[in-house]
C-alpha cells in the first residue's frame, strides 16, 4: 500500500435550478496523491488521467466523486480497487482524476 501522507478533501455538492454546482460540505481523507506529468509507452495501463490518487477503501470516495486537493477540484473517472490474493480484502483504492472546473 502506497504511504498516505498527504490530504485531499471529498466535496459534497448541490446543484441550483440553473446548473450551478455549489460545494455544501468538505470530508478530510488521508490519501497519496500523484500528478500525471508522462505517459510511459512501456506500461501496459493507459490512462487519460490528470491525476491519481490512492484512498482507504472506506473513504467513500466513488466514481464520479469530486475530490479538492491543494485547492484544485478533480473528478473521479476510474476507480481500482486491488484484492489481495490470499484474503478477500481490498486494502486501497486507487482512483483516476481529471482536472475539474470551479466549485463555488
Amino acid at each position: 500500500m502506497p504511504p498516505m501522507n498527504q490530504t485531499a478533501y471529498l466535496v459534497t455538492t448541490t446543484r441550483s435550478a440553473y446548473g450551478t454546482q455549489t460545494a455544501s460540505g468538505e470530508t478530510a481523507l488521508r490519501c497519496r496523491f500523484r500528478y500525471i506529468t508522462q505517459v510511459n509507452l512501456n506500461n501496459i495501463e493507459t490512462t487519460d488521467a490528470d491525476a491519481m490518487a490512492w484512498f482507504e477503501p472506506d473513504s467513500g470516495v466513488d466514481l464520479h466523486s469530486i475530490i479538492k486537493f491543494d485547492g484544485t477540484h478533480w473528478r473521479v473517472e476510474r476507480v481500482t480497487k486491488p484484492v489481495d490474493f490470499e484474503t478477500p480484502n481490498v486494502h486501497f483504492i486507487k482512483v483516476d482524476l481529471i482536472k475539474y472546473g470551479v466549485i463555488s
